[in-house]
């Protein structure tokens, strides 16, 4: 047998009375988690959740989110946590493709999700528990325990399919590659629909840590927590980072361990971040939901000589990088990264064309593009999908985004490729001024950026917006730019204009 749920078993047969979870001024021992989490199994028992049965929660982060997940995994049920800023008709195409038996919410998201009638609907705040439940089904490695949803720009997200055996071998990395320890206290803001909010919660639990709970990942809240409870690691995108050193009226001071993940840091930026964190370690890391996020980390000791580094594989990660004609990539040659890992997941729910393609052969094909230095330290290039495709050319976004994040003045970019007459796709940046800054003018960054970039990379717009949209884990949401801007060029004569 191999069910994740025995991961807090054991964390509380080990430290009983250790703070597993503080949440506002509510601090939950292991043993009291341990005790709810079989309240809530006996509550899934009392509703008919059987083994592989889909238990659905679209919520705000909420300290029964996790009770209730890993009372799911008790049950041999699959645990399909819904991102809360969707709209009911997005909801209602998640519930008819994962198809739950019941669909837990917060009271104030309840009309969200009413058009989404399938299923039992259950308000967190209306649950009656009654006495424990010890039952815990025997589940194998190959089990699925998670459904985790895609944020793609297909109309229907897919599910990914997270096994026991996943969530088990991730648990190496955050021993081997991530020092999680005894002593951490982790502030957990990053949203539990997230593979990293789950999997954080489970390995930080794994070594007996204490995890603050954080409900929406705001600079005031981050503030407020990290002080008020000496938190020691911080696990964030770039953007909430930048976001917290401007934020930070000093410097916080218990902060040992930080890891960045999702994009670049200007060196700007990082020496801002680091003067609010003056101890911390650094670790960039990359990692998918497919991967149950394993992958790849840049450890504090390389830190400073490749700071643009996205690492080396984790302990029990295989990679490589394979070109356009199925061949490997060379040091230096851009190359699609490819995972091997008892941790990469089963496939997509419900999808066999499109898991054969990702998944076959042994192998997850990422779609996203890298290369790697003759020291073995790899560097992200682009998603496959965000490469821009300008008159024959192809054009990294976040190259174009890392030169444009070396202007001081600028907080944040997003480069995207929207519809042009002549060119096919016109690389076309938006970007967000620093609190503070001078002001910016597009021209003049297309201007700069023409001594830093070859011709045809240089962008045709810059558009200078006072934020950009982003999801609550903080990732540009590059979709949405497309969407809006769509039109920007339609008046464009569909003839060549000069590229320099």
């Amino acid at each position: 047998m191999l069910n994740l749920a025995e991961v807090l078993d054991r964390a509380a047969e080990k430290w009983p009375t250790k703070a597993l979870i503080v949440d506002g001024g509510r601090r939950l021992r292991y043993e009291e988690f341990r005790t709810s989490v079989a309240r809530w199994t006996s509550y899934l028992e009392s509703e008919g959740v059987a083994p592989s049965d889909v238990v659905a929660v679209f919520s705000r982060n909420r300290v029964e989110l996790l009770y209730l997940w890993i009372a799911t995994a008790r049950r041999g049920a699959i645990f399909a946590p819904f991102n809360y800023t969707l709209k009911a008709n997005e909801v209602s195409r998640l519930v008819s493709d994962a198809r739950p038996k019941i669909l837990f919410t917060d009271s104030d998201l309840a009309l969200e999700v009413t058009d989404a009638s399938r299923p039992k609907i259950v308000d967190f705040g209306h649950v009656s528990l009654g006495k424990p439940s010890e039952t815990l089904v025997a589940t194998g490695p190959d089990d699925v325990a998670t459904l985790l949803y895609t944020s793609g720009t297909e109309d229907v997200p897919k599910g990914v399919m997270n096994t026991h055996l996943n969530w088990f071998a991730t648990l190496l990395s955050a021993l081997h590659d991530l020092d999680f320890a005894h002593d951490d206290v982790f502030l957990l803001s990053i949203p539990l629909y997230h593979v990293a909010g789950l999997y954080t919660f489970l390995a930080f639990s794994f070594v007996g840590a204490t995890i603050v709970l954080g409900t929406t990942p705001t600079p005031t809240e981050i503030d407020r927590a990290i002080r008020e409870h000496r938190v020691t690691y911080l696990i964030f995108p770039p953007t909430l980072f930048v976001a917290l050193s401007q934020h930070a009226r000093a410097p916080y001071d218990s902060v040992k361990k930080c890891i960045s993940f999702g994009a670049f840091i200007s060196g700007d930026q990082f020496d801002a971040i680091a003067r609010i964190v003056p101890s911390a370690q650094w670790r960039n890391y990359y990692g998918l939901t497919e991967s149950t996020p394993v992958g790849t980390t840049l450890q504090p000791a390389d830190f400073a000589s490749h700071k643009e580094s996205i690492g080396k594989p984790h302990v029990h990660v295989g990679l490589r990088l394979v070109r356009e004609d199925g061949s490997l990539a060379g040091p230096g040659e851009v190359g699609e990264i490819h995972l091997r890992s008892p941790s990469v997941a089963r496939g997509y729910h419900d999808r066999p064309e499109q898991t054969e393609t990702t998944f076959g052969g042994g192998w997850l094909r990422t779609g996203d593009l890298a290369r790697q230095d003759a020291d073995g330290f790899l560097y992200f290039v682009d998603r496959k999908k965000d490469v821009v495709r300008t008159g024959g050319e192809n054009v990294s976004s976040v190259e174009v985004e890392r030169e444009l994040l070396r202007d001081p003045r600028v907080a944040e970019a997003a480069v995207v490729g929207l519809p042009h007459p002549y060119w096919g796709e016109a690389v076309t940046a938006f970007v967000t001024s620093k609190s503070g800054a001078a002001p910016i003018n597009g021209e003049e960054l297309t201007t700069l950026l023409k001594d830093r970039l070859a011709s045809f990379k240089v962008p045709k717009k810059v558009v200078v917006l006072d934020t950009l949209p982003h999801n609550p884990s903080g990732k540009v949401l590059k979709k949405e730019l497309k969407r809006t801007f769509a039109e920007a060029y339609r008046n464009e004569k569909p003839s060549p204009g000069p590229r320099d």
